[in-house]
């Protein structure tokens, strides 16, 4: 019998986008809060002038599958190797480069082709491959906890098979630095230390399959980074924000988890415009709410993300 522990995600980088590969247990997913989209689709009812009252068929139309699901924001495994989930942030429309101690990633040119990945889906009744798999990405970092990113992932639609159980480990799989002052090394605007909250951004894409009728894949739509922080309102003469608000003022924003080489998240953002989202009370301490809008200043590059 199928039991609810037994959901599994495997996701592999496919060699052509749409062209699904075979994935192996070393592809699992340290992954949680999962949602399975097993089959999608729109219904529409057939709707037919047949002489007599009562329910019809409905018809199936743009039907997909996929998940959506969180991963840690863990660094990777060893100095100068990607994060075990690098094939994610890559067919969520980003670049990567590598060198020997660093993986950059910076949004990718519209121009250029998004990768895409092959999923498999496997929960103890069955299982199922997804191919041609793109989606959008966010990022949540809330005070003593693990920073995660976001991932909400479709892609074509195939028939299920039989269950198969194999082994999967994830021994070497790590985990994410909790975001707490000893484990923080950074978190600034404009230069000004803020003591903050909560930080998050999304890239405000929407995945879609087969949005052409003679053109095939998954299409993430026009990105737009935005966000939101709480940190604790600092003194006038510290930093001015309202003033800030008001006169559309853009400032780069730095955030730095871990200090030490090979196991440390840096997201750096040159122009970031702040909008008022009201004030908060934070555990007796004046707090504000801030809206993001993250800016590009040269091009693809509103945002980086560096494992360092």
């Amino acid at each position: 019998m199928a039991t609810w522990p037994q959901r599994l995600i495997r996701e592999k980088i496919e060699i052509t986008p749409g062209t699904a590969v075979a994935t192996a247990a070393a592809d699992a997913l340290l992954a949680r809060n999962v949602t399975f989209r097993n089959l999608e689709a729109d219904y529409q009812q057939q709707d037919f002038v047949m002489g007599r009252e009562g329910a019809q068929g409905e018809d199936l139309h743009n039907i997909h599958a996929g998940a959506e699901y969180d991963i840690e924001a863990a660094p990777p495994a060893a100095a100068g190797q990607p994060p075990a989930y690098a094939h994610l942030i890559r067919s969520s429309g980003w670049d990567m480069v590598a060198d020997e101690t660093d993986t950059v990633f910076t949004p990718m040119d519209p121009a250029t082709l998004i990768p895409a990945c092959t999923m498999m889906m496997k929960n103890g009744s069955l299982q199922q491959i997804v191919s041609g798999v793109r989606g959008s990405l966010s990022f949540t970092a809330e005070v003593n906890r693990k920073p995660f990113f976001r991932f909400n992932r479709r892609g074509r639609y195939v028939a299920p098979v039989a269950y198969v159980a194999e082994a999967h480990s994830f021994t070497g799989w790590p985990r994410a630095l909790d975001c707490t002052p000893e484990n923080m090394f950074a978190f600034t605007l404009g230069g000004t230390k803020l003591c903050c909250r909560s930080f998050n951004f999304t890239d405000g894409r929407s995945p879609m399959v087969d949005k052409y009728m003679n053109c095939e894949g998954t299409t993430l739509g026009p990105r737009r980074f935005t966000g939101r922080m709480t940190v604790k309102w600092p003194a006038l003469a510290t930093k001015d924000l309202l003033t800030q608000i008001r006169n559309g003022v853009t400032e780069p924003l730095v955030f730095t988890l871990g200090t030490l080489a090979a196991a440390t998240l840096a997201i750096s953002c040159p122009k970031v415009q702040i909008k008022w989202a009201g004030e908060q009370d934070i555990d007796g301490d004046l707090g504000i709410n801030l809206d993001l809008v993250f800016l590009p200043d040269a091009g693809n590059d509103e945002i980086e993300m560096r494992w360092q």
